[in-house]
């Protein structure tokens, strides 16, 4: 069979049925590589006999020996991808029904990074719009000003983009295996390292809000706030290494969130800050006084 143009990465854990719903948006075609790891579910040694849609074709099904990481999911996926582009699909998310014709129409892009805009439904009624399009700010931005810093440095999901799999081959960029944020590191490395981006005005993408998801969760541990400190404060110290000048300084927001919830730990985060991280949440502490 001759190399498929994409390959789509599916991460799974104990969601079947939306993982069905999932991978029936995807096209049969044998230009789409579908992968799908599944990170430790209950049964999952026996879904092949519950749910036939995984044994369609095109499509190939692994499993992790470890659980915990959609991160760890993805680069299985990467692994065993032959697509000249990636994509990667939440479970519990899916694509427009005109996919295979954007797929189609983008396939010969000269691009590193497609940043298409995205969809937000509710899972249970996907007729009912969600709030939870959290990047529209991103692209409104962009199609004003065409300024690709914010999808470049900010959009920090790894969905809705697709990307060219050499990109990621020679960067050797991969996902943090942790349970939180394992997206962040990845998302910023391809938006810096890529050369050039497109951005269509189309939707490829229908991203899902969903009670109980790791991401609706409104009250957030000290561990996962750990997680997506240490994730945000991986990303800044790449942005300095590289030397991307973007005083957006996630971390600072994270530290904010402990200031209300827990100050002896804050005081204790910001003693082990670099003098230069120090100052960078002084100033993000003044700019939102001077935004009240």
């Amino acid at each position: 069979m001759e190399q498929p143009n994409y390959s789509v990465i599916i991460p799974h854990y104990n969601i079947p049925e939306l993982l069905i719903r999932c991978i029936k948006s995807i096209p049969v075609n044998p230009d789409i590589q579908v992968i799908v790891v599944d990170d430790c579910s209950e049964n999952a040694d026996r879904y092949k006999d519950i749910y036939p849609d995984l044994s369609r074709p095109y499509l190939e099904f692994y499993t992790t020996t470890k659980g915990g990481s959609a991160g760890r999911a993805r680069n299985v996926g990467i692994e065993h991808a032959k697509g000249k582009w990636l994509t990667f699909v939440d479970a519990d998310d899916f694509l427009v029904e005109n996919s295979l014709a954007l797929f189609n129409k983008y396939k010969g892009a000269v691009e590193d990074v497609i940043y298409f805009p995205i969809i937000s439904v509710m899972s249970n009624d996907i007729h009912h719009p969600s709030e939870r399009n959290i990047f529209s700010y991103h692209f409104a931005c962009y199609h004003k000003t065409g300024d690709e810093k914010l999808l470049r440095l900010e959009f920090d999901a790894p969905w809705g983009k697709v990307i060219k799999k050499s990109l990621v081959d020679k960067h050797h960029i991969r996902f943090d295996e942790v349970r939180y944020s394992n997206d962040t590191f990845f998302s910023a490395a391809i938006g810096y390292y890529a050369e050039s981006i497109k951005v269509p005005e189309e939707p490829l993408y229908i991203v899902t809000e969903r009670p109980g998801s790791l991401t609706s969760a409104k009250k957030k541990s000290y561990e996962e706030w750990t997680t997506r400190y240490q994730s945000a404060l991986r990303v800044q110290a790449f942005f300095d290494l590289h030397h991307v000048k973007y005083k957006r300084y996630a971390f600072a927001d994270f530290l904010a969130q402990l200031w209300k919830s827990d100050k002896k730990k804050y005081f204790k985060e910001m003693w082990r800050l670099s003098l230069r991280n120090k100052y960078r949440v002084l100033y993000h502490q003044f700019r939102i006084l001077k935004r009240q």
